[in-house]
């Protein structure tokens, strides 16, 4: 995998960027993966290897204002799908899957709302559900505290991003307390992957990368991942082939999410991995998560 497949660019109809980069089989089966919040396109490089043997193209897309996308004004979730479309028909792809990690949740499940034709199947780790739909039970104060900010003070949210992470995030000096700032609700198994050196790169790199820009694309994507309806129910998703894979000790966004979100998602599955969190899921999990992906695939005799 080269660093020039890493960081790719893609002129859209409007004239913004967009930024991508591309990793496993080159000639496989096309997946889209939508990064979580504090993250970015590089986070096709953690699952590089194993998606490489399991014959997939990965796709990670920088949402607007983060890494190498530029930032557009007054975004909705749903915007961000056309954006999808637009790359898939120039790297010509017809059809494809979609996985969203954490707050990408609401684009994967966005492009199985407004798509249903373009997509294979729908992924969610890690996923955060529509806090207006569902129960925040077993939410940390941590996180609690953001959704009131990113619902009702708005204004706040991008100065408390430049404070917590975007200042320190270029700083060689300051990198432990920044993925430690990124970490601080997570439980411990979370926080013990970073004491692997190559882990903790990979986290480092990927998070570091959403702040390119600076803060206000992470500060915007929090808002309308938190602070607003995503411009669709789940109940209104007609889709079959989406799966939740979720970690039992993820205390950034508790396993009630997940559990809500099949309730009102027809034909939605969940497996919940006890001994994962957050974050873990990702490192300890991706072999069965691909596996589950591949039948998707096989469903559909492509």
């Amino acid at each position: 995998m080269s660093i020039k497949s890493l960081n790719q660019i893609m002129t859209l109809s409007d004239g913004r960027v967009l930024g991508y980069a591309e990793a496993g089989d080159p000639k496989g089966r096309p997946l889209f993966l939508f990064h979580g919040l504090n993250s970015s396109r590089l986070e096709v490089h953690i699952v590089h290897e194993k998606m490489k043997k399991a014959g997939i193209r990965v796709i990670g897309v920088d949402r607007p204002g983060m890494g190498l996308s530029t930032f557009q004004d007054e975004r909705e979730v749903l915007d961000f799908v056309d954006d999808i479309v637009y790359l898939a028909d120039k790297l010509h792809i017809d059809n494809f899957s979609v996985m969203g990690v954490s707050a990408g949740t609401p684009y994967a499940l966005a492009c199985a709302y407004k798509i249903p034709h373009r997509v294979i199947s729908c992924g969610i780790i890690s996923g955060v559900a529509p806090v207006f739909e569902c129960s925040m039970d077993g939410m940390p104060k941590e996180s609690r505290t953001f959704i009131f900010i990113a619902q009702k003070l708005p204004c706040f949210v991008r100065p408390v991003f430049w404070f917590l992470q975007g200042r320190l995030s270029q700083n060689d000096a300051k990198a432990d307390q920044f993925l430690g700032n990124i970490m601080f609700a997570l439980d411990d198994i979370d926080k013990r992957l970073i004491e692997d050196a190559t882990a903790k790169k990979a986290l480092l790199e990927t998070f570091r990368e959403s702040y390119r820009q600076g803060s206000k694309g992470v500060a915007y994507d929090g808002i309308l991942v938190f602070g607003k309806p995503w411009g669709f129910s789940l109940e209104e998703i007609d889709f079959s082939s989406i799966y939740l894979w979720h970690g039992e000790k993820d205390s950034g966004t508790p396993v009630s999410m997940a559990k809500a979100m099949v309730e009102k998602i027809s034909g939605a599955t969940l497996k919940v991995y006890p001994n994962d969190g957050h974050l873990s899921i990702v490192f300890n999990q991706m072999d069965e998560i691909i596996d589950d992906f591949v039948k998707g695939y096989k469903q559909c005799n492509l």
